[in-house]
């Protein structure tokens, strides 16, 4: 056995299961923020609905991929995701409700700010051991082979035709994430020394070496420790240090973020670098709303990350142009690093046969996770739509022509992210953070594969709500920039 097999099997020792991810996440909620005075209070009640999506959640991969076939599976399957997409849609409408209700609850930290900040790091320990004990769940490895190739290749895994298509790895899986989250694990790849293979040597092949686990799982902490320092920070800014602390503490010791699934494989949680890194970059947007321009920056590359966070984009602008300052500097950091991040993948792209590089990227991304095509995910049986096939045959199929984005379920959701610029009108900072939960949120209730699972995508903005959501909180863009 050698160091490396031999140190993964030490952390997998202490790297908790679903069952210990559930009681953690569980535990932490109570200890810290709990109400012992009044079992049924608002503040209970509130919590109780961050953890409804861990019960649908258990086992769902059980019943989706390890017991394919199986007919009682197969109804688990299909309850889990009905259970899931009405949670999903029930937390969408509270942040709504609360987004236009101004809250009155006073958190009282159950325990002191020296207890919060040792408990904090001991969350944080485990948050490193679930990444490094836990093997990369799809997005993560397949991401880092993506960035390997265009190490290897000088193209982007969008052009490379060993990347694409059903005889690639996963079926194209390598090719279908966002440009900057392919650069965001290439440090870690030049740092640790890739294999370096033949440019002409397919990856399916067996003699391809692929990248270390520990690119992915290293890049994935890294992007989590952002995450966590922002909730931190945003909490002590609109609230108090305690309130910061709190967050920090119930975001990252959330079942969700350990991860649930099965005992075996996960749907949820730091395995998966796509739950993680885009809501880390939209919370360092929310951090940086006194300057708008670097706002702007800071939201186009989330959208570079994992391209959901465009149909943020009406929000924000809505917001700054509300506030009646901010919103020139915010599109021009939007559009100035949208630019630059376009040219970096019209240049590294090229093109196939009769596809250039746009439309490589769009058939690579949505169409690959939106598609209804052979091996495509919105063909999959993961998801509520793949329970229900009669709702789908009308509300995921386009009404005209063959892209995915005339589906009616896309266009409600489009709707939505565009009424977004007029909600936010008057709001306050802890109001766009619910509003973004709420986009974050809803946009499951279209996406086909896995909707719902995606938790970590809206738990950081829906716990700034509830607990930043006090009187006091600023309004108002800074003269004076804080950060």
């Amino acid at each position: 056995m050698d160091e490396a097999t031999l140190f993964a099997k030490i952390i997998t020792r202490f790297t908790p299961d679903q069952a210990g991810a559930l009681w953690i996440g569980v535990l932490l909620v109570i200890v810290v923020a709990g109400d012992f005075r009044r079992i049924l209070s608002r503040r209970n009640l509130l919590l109780i609905m961050v953890l409804l999506p861990t019960l649908p959640l258990l086992d769902i991969m059980v019943w989706g991929f390890l017991r394919p076939g199986d007919p009682v599976a197969n109804w688990l399957l299909r309850a889990a995701f009905s259970v899931l997409f009405t949670l999903t849609a029930f937390i969408a409408a509270c942040a709504l409700f609360l987004a236009f209700r101004r809250p009155d609850i006073n958190w009282n930290i159950n325990l002191p700010t020296r207890g919060l900040r040792v408990l904090l790091a001991v969350v944080v320990i485990i948050n490193i051991l679930v990444v490094l004990g836990r093997p990369g769940e799809d997005s993560g490895p397949y991401t880092s082979l993506g960035a390997q190739r265009w190490l290897e290749t000088g193209t982007m895994p969008y052009g490379d035709s060993l990347l694409r298509g059903p005889d690639a790895p996963g079926y194209g899986a390598a090719a279908t994430y966002g440009p900057l989250l392919y650069i965001a694990h290439m440090p870690l790849q030049l740092l640790m020394g890739p294999p370096w293979n033949d440019p002409n040597l397919g990856p399916m092949s067996e003699e391809y070496v692929r990248p270390s686990q520990y690119v992915t799982k290293l890049t994935c902490l890294a992007f989590q420790l952002l995450a966590l320092y922002a909730l931190f920070e945003l909490g002590r800014r609109y609230s108090s240090e305690d309130i910061g602390l709190a967050m920090a503490i119930i975001y990252a010791g959330s079942p969700y973020v350990l991860g649930l699934g099965s005992d075996t494989a996960l749907a949820t949680g730091l395995p998966y670098i796509s739950h993680i890194a885009p809501p880390a970059m939209v919370l360092l947007t929310l951090l940086c709303l006194d300057r708008p321009l670097i706002a702007g920056i800071l939201l186009a590359g989330a959208v570079g990350i994992l391209f959901w966070p465009v149909f943020l984009f009406p929000l924000f602008f809505g917001w700054y142009y509300w506030q009646r300052q901010g919103a020139a500097q915010f599109v021009a950091g939007f559009a100035g690093a949208g630019a630059i991040i376009a040219m970096i993948v019209i240049y590294f792209t090229g093109s196939i046969g009769d596809q250039g590089p746009i439309d490589l990227l769009i058939t690579s991304t949505l169409e690959h996770q939106e598609g209804i095509g052979e091996h495509q995910y919105g063909a999959t049986k993961f998801s509520f739509w793949g329970a229900y096939p009669a709702l789908a045959s009308f509300w995921q199929q386009p009404m005209f022509g063959a892209t995915s984005i005339f589906k009616p379920s896309f266009i409600l959701f489009l709707t939505l992210s565009a009424l977004a610029f007029f909600l936010v009108r008057g709001k306050g900072r802890v109001q766009l953070a619910l509003l973004v939960a709420v986009l974050a949120s809803a946009i499951q209730l279209w996406k086909t594969n896995a909707g719902g699972t995606y938790v970590e995508w809206y738990l950081p903005f829906l716990l700034i709500g509830i607990f930043c959501g006090i009187p006091g909180a600023r309004t108002k863009i800074e003269s004076t920039p804080s950060g």
